[in-house]
């Protein structure tokens, strides 16, 4: 199934499959890949943080990229020496990152048609994020496209976060597919080793600042270099659709 990757007119986007599986259903990844959200989550970090007298900075919040919030929350908690139990400093997380995220959280633009043409092919969609499903589904609202989506899943509801693939078969039996027959959109590379593992079709889109070459981005079906912001949905569809019918 893996093809000689494929360069569109869009410049760097990469096509590794020759045919995706027939898709029913669309899950994306929230923060990253459909909304611009990284600075308020590493703004949420450095608040709790400072609050106790550490100082977190960007280079700090490398670490924790694509982890979870539970994951990343008793990270925090072991590396720094927190005396809060998890549980309230992950309810302080969340109630910092919700007050910053309702005022300043961006959906990428080229999602946005993604997501109207998706709709337009019936294709039911979901989010299965590593964020509180409560915050993500506010968010969502707050930007005009919770109604697009038939569900949130959030990493909490399942056993073990990514790069397990739990989050994404729980999703895919809830909308009562086949694995197979679902398409992941992720930006993390344990987002994309998940989709991967979980046995659907994975489009990659890696922020500018993480390394695209990346073996487990390499591994992904669609590779859009660059991010979210460098979609080309015209591109992204040509490929959908042609190869779709080999």
């Amino acid at each position: 199934m893996i093809a000689t990757p494929i360069a569109f007119l869009a410049g760097e986007t990469e096509l590794r499959r020759e045919k995706p599986e027939l898709v029913k259903a669309v899950i994306f990844d929230l923060d990253g890949t459909l909304i611009d959200s990284e600075e308020n989550h590493y703004e949420s970090d450095r608040v709790l943080l400072a609050r106790r007298g550490v100082t977190f900075s960007r280079e700090d919040k490398k670490a924790f990229v694509g982890k979870d919030i539970t994951e990343m929350v008793r990270r925090i908690k072991a590396n720094y020496g927190l005396a809060s139990d998890a549980q309230s400093l992950m309810d302080e997380k969340n109630a910092i990152y919700r007050s910053l995220a309702l005022k300043s959280s961006r959906l990428y633009p080229p999602m946005k048609v993604v997501l109207e043409e998706f709709r337009k092919r019936k294709l039911p969609m979901a989010i299965a994020t590593g964020s509180n499903s409560s915050i993500a589904g506010e968010i969502l609202t707050s930007l005009g496209v919770r109604d697009f989506f038939t569900m949130i899943v959030s990493s909490s509801e399942v056993k073990k976060g990514k790069p397990e693939p739990d989050i994404f078969l729980e999703t895919a039996r809830r909308m009562a597919i086949d694995p197979k027959e679902a398409i992941v959109f992720e930006d993390t590379r344990f987002g994309v080793e998940a989709a991967l593992r979980a046995g659907m079709t994975c489009v990659a889109l890696p922020a500018p600042e993480d390394d695209a070459d990346h073996k487990l981005f390499q591994q992904a079906d669609c590779l859009i270099k660059g991010g979210p912001d460098e979609l080309d949905p015209q591109s992204f569809f040509w490929w959908f659709d042609t190869l779709a019918k080999l």
